[in-house]
């Protein structure tokens, strides 16, 4: 029930800053110099090199990259083509500089190696040179760009043993020369293990419980982020992460769905990918779990969103064969035989059935059981909640980030199969992910590039370790997709160190490692504002209970509780602050929604009368209440309790009985709301009543005299004429 930025708009402005944006950054890190290529320890690494040749009349600032072809893997007998590129960042012409391509034949042979010379490339002295490639980038316009290809031998290639190597180009000569570096990856055995990719669908942060159509329309269409999403995964063996309230939120629009979001949908189902349901609007588990909950929140209904007028005609699927009941069960979404969108089968002239929870969240024919925590929260404590959740007596399994797992660099790297104090959880290459992540959120070619050849050499170098190990590595939640970087990055993902992806149900079949979770971080400020939260919705349930039914108001609120928690929100602190800001003030609005309209002070003035009130509902609903008048003192006698049916948007005039005990005086009455429920509504409302019972009494000898000397003034006059007419007629 509370207002947001939608997520429409917020992909339009994203899109209208995006060039901008990219080019103020591009700027900063020119005008830092050299350090601006070295990437925070948060941040994936980069090749990205910055430096300050000479050029035609002034001393000019570039960005300078190298990256190589085919996700950085070479294949056997064929040279290696590496793409560099220049980027001119001032007013004035760069001109055409050399390009020194190389290797060596040493090998990178940790992780800690690979992010070191990526991060903080050395003069590389004591490195034999294998390979050299020498080209010429072209003169570089105002705010331009330049580039090259070259290409390594492919003999000096094949003496290399497998291995990920570094790659190195420098630009321009003497002391304006600026170097970029890259790795690339000479392939070995692919091992036995299994390799997956886990690529969620989620849709961006928002504070509503559904996405509205017009948000819907725009996600699905050709250019929307939804249907990047799953563009991207199509014809691959992805493993899908869905976030249930996506195809809630089509699904209750019935045949009033936009015609882009209902093909998403049909699209999505038909995929033969395996799938497992995410938190209902991928609620922030981490959060929950800190802020004392035993089992994760669900959404007990969605009925308040259904419109009868929009399922007229229409027959829902049944229900999901063998899916847990979303509604008793705190594991997301359901299981079993997909159910598609309702289809019309004419109009039958009778109310329509409308579907049900199961039906409007089912994602289609998927695992029940799994749980995955945003990368950096899954804690000691959050694996051993989540691994105490059973689904049909099926263990659930949660997924975790591999610097939260302590143990040999296999264990801790490569996406094992283990137990964790009896949790069952899958471990995904944390490396791994966050290069393809940058590659799935980028336009550019040559930084998608060079992502994924850091994708392809983080895995081989697990695989290396023990080939017998599943590999796993996943998108994460994006806070942007592009089209053609998300479908490069699902492509690499699902072929990572020569292997091929396969589904959910054989990674889990693997033998379990024991592991050790000592890493994650406690969401204390998230966990904080859920308890917040709920202490809300408790208000609103109890006053909920002045409708019919109580879900017009408390289902809306759990539903934008969930998508209020949802990781989206992670990566933008200042709005989720707003938001949760203009969820609270929504809330006392609703709480104040409804009340008593304090009246003037009144006057009595007879033993007993109907006194008036009125009773304000701003709310679109009509209400029930009971309004409860209590004197201050015995000099009144009121009827306690008057009951209130007040209509929606409008007030309602309520009379009450009042008797006075005393012919004057002063006294106070106290009226408070009640919902049939016996809950308070609003504050109590004080009404000052001045008594004058015996204006009454006055009031009656007064029209008793006037009565009675009317009655005196007729008897004389009638006297009186019959007097005139016995002498009229000379009697």
């Amino acid at each position: 029930m509370t207002p947001s930025l939608s997520a429409s708009v917020r992909h339009r402005l994203r899109r209208l800053v995006a060039a901008p944006a990219m080019l103020s950054a591009l700027l900063t890190l020119a005008l830092a110099g050299p350090a601006a290529a070295a990437p925070s320890a948060s941040s994936p690494a980069t090749a990205t090199a910055t430096t300050a040749p000479a050029a035609t009349g002034d001393a000019s600032t570039v960005t300078f990259a190298v990256a190589p072809s085919a996700d950085g893997v070479v294949t056997a007998g064929q040279p290696l083509a590496v793409s560099v590129s220049a980027r001119n960042a001032t007013g004035s012409t760069v001109p055409a500089s050399s390009v020194h391509l190389t290797t060596s034949t040493q090998a990178l042979a940790t992780r800690a190696d690979v992010k070191a010379w990526l991060a903080a490339p050395a003069a590389d002295a004591a490195r034999t040179e294998l390979a050299v490639a020498d080209g010429e980038v072209p003169s570089i316009v105002p705010l331009g760009v330049g580039s090259a290809t070259l290409s390594l031998d492919a003999t000096a290639l094949a003496a290399l043993a497998p291995g990920v190597y570094p790659l190195r180009a420098d630009y321009g000569s003497g002391a304006s020369t600026t170097t970029a570096v890259s790795v690339f990856v000479v392939p070995g055995d692919a091992g036995t293990g299994a390799l997956g990719l886990v690529a969620p669908f989620t849709a961006p942060a928002q504070s509503t419980g559904l996405l509205t159509s017009t948000e819907l329309a725009e996600l699905t269409a050709p250019d929307g982020e939804l249907r990047a999403q799953l563009d991207a995964v199509s014809g691959t063996a992805a493993i899908l992460a869905v976030d249930p309230a996506i195809v809630a939120a089509i699904r209750v629009l019935g045949t009033s769905a936009p015609a882009s979001a209902t093909r998403w949908l049909a699209d999505l189902l038909q995929l033969p990918n395996s799938r497992f349901a995410l938190q209902f609007g991928d609620a922030d588990l981490a959060a929950q779990v800190a802020a004392g909950q035993s089992t994760p929140l669900t959404v007990s209904t969605l009925a308040p969103y259904l419109t009868e007028s929009d399922f007229t005609g229409i027959t829902p699927s049944p229900a999901p064969s063998g899916s847990a009941d979303p509604t008793a069960d705190p594991t997301p979404g359901p299981t079993g035989d997909p159910a598609p969108t309702p289809t019309p089968t004419g109009n039958t002239g009778t109310g329509p059935t409308l579907p049900t929870l199961a039906q409007l969240t089912d994602i289609g024919t998927g695992t029940g059981s799994v749980f995955w925590p945003a990368s950096g929260t899954a804690t000691a404590d959050v694996v051993a909640a989540l691994g105490a959740l059973t689904v049909d007596d099926i263990a659930s399994i949660t997924l975790v980030d591999s610097e939260t797992v302590t143990g040999s660099e296999t264990q801790a790297a490569a996406g094992a199969r283990g137990t964790a104090n009896g949790a069952q959880v899958l471990v995904y290459d944390a490396d791994a992910s966050r290069a393809l992540a940058t590659a799935a959120a980028t336009d550019t070619p040559l930084t998608r590039a060079e992502a994924l050849a850091e994708a392809s050499a983080y895995a081989a170098l697990a695989v290396a370790a023990d080939p017998s190990a599943p590999l796993l590595v996943a998108l994460d939640r994006p806070s942007e997709v592009t089209g053609a970087g998300a479908r490069a990055a699902v492509v690499a993902g699902t072929h990572l160190a020569g292997r091929a992806a396969t589904d959910l149900a054989t990674l889990t079949a693997a033998p379990a490692a024991t592991l050790s979770i000592a890493g994650g971080e406690v969401p204390t400020d998230r966990a904080a504002d859920l308890t917040a939260l709920l202490a809300g919705e408790d208000e609103l349930t109890d006053f909920a209970t002045i409708l019919a039914d109580p879900a017009l108001i408390t289902a809306r609120e759990r539903a934008s509780i969930l998508q209020l928690l949802g990781n989206g929100w992670r990566a933008q602190p200042a709005q989720a602050a707003a938001a949760l800001e203009a969820h609270r003030t929504q809330t006392q609005e609703t709480l104040e929604a409804v009340a008593v309209v304090p009246p003037s002070d009144i006057t009595l003035a007879a033993t007993s009368a109907p006194l008036t009130f009125s009773v304000r509902n701003d709310l679109p609903w009509p209400v029930s209440l009971r309004l409860i008048a209590t004197p201050n003192d015995p000099r009144l006698v009121v009827q306690n309790t008057t009951e209130v049916e007040a209509g929606p948007e409008q007030n309602t005039r309520v009379q009450v009985p009042v008797e006075a005990r005393v012919g004057s005086g002063e006294s106070t009455l106290s009226l408070q709301l009640r919902s049939p429920a016996m809950v308070a509504i609003g504050d109590t409302v004080p009404v000052h009543v001045t008594v004058r019972a015996e204006w009454e009494s006055v009031g009656l000898i007064v029209m008793a005299t006037l009565v009675g000397a009317m009655i005196v003034i007729g008897i004389v006059r009638t006297v009186r004429k019959m007097r005139r007419r016995k002498e009229d007629s000379g009697g």
